[in-house]
């Protein structure tokens, strides 16, 4: 994911994707950083924000700790949460599956010489 998004994610949702430590300092339990296209970008804007919600609502605790593409699905760990929190992550991965990691459109999970990715027809590799 571009570096733009992700410091947007970042700062939209700090008490998921990080916090401030005793210095004042932001930290981030994110490994990694995003290890996924700018395509998913709008589906992981809206489930941080429903997560975010939850956790302003319920007192719940959730850090995300990977966000990544994992055999052309949206993979997304977190420490903590509960099972509405849990539910929000399983509806997301699964609708990865019909979105183009790359632009967002409409796609299809697809094998490409061996490995498994979501794309459209404009965006699959020859």
């Amino acid at each position: 994911m571009s570096p733009e998004i992700e410091a947007e994610l970042h700062t939209r949702y700090p008490k998921i994707l990080g916090y401030i430590n005793e210095e004042g300092k932001y930290k981030t339990r994110l490994w990694g950083g995003f290890q996924c296209g700018d395509g998913w970008h709008q589906l992981i804007d809206t489930l941080c924000a429903s997560i975010q919600a939850r956790v302003e609502a319920s007192g719940v605790e959730a850090q995300a700790t990977q966000i990544k593409e994992k055999f052309g699905g949206l993979r997304f760990y977190i420490q903590g949460g509960d099972d509405q929190i849990s539910g929000m992550i399983d509806l997301a991965e699964d609708l990865s599956a019909k979105i183009c990691e790359v632009c967002g459109n409409p796609g299809k999970k697809k094998n490409v010489q061996g490995w498994l990715i979501t794309r459209c027809d404009a965006h699959t590799p020859t």
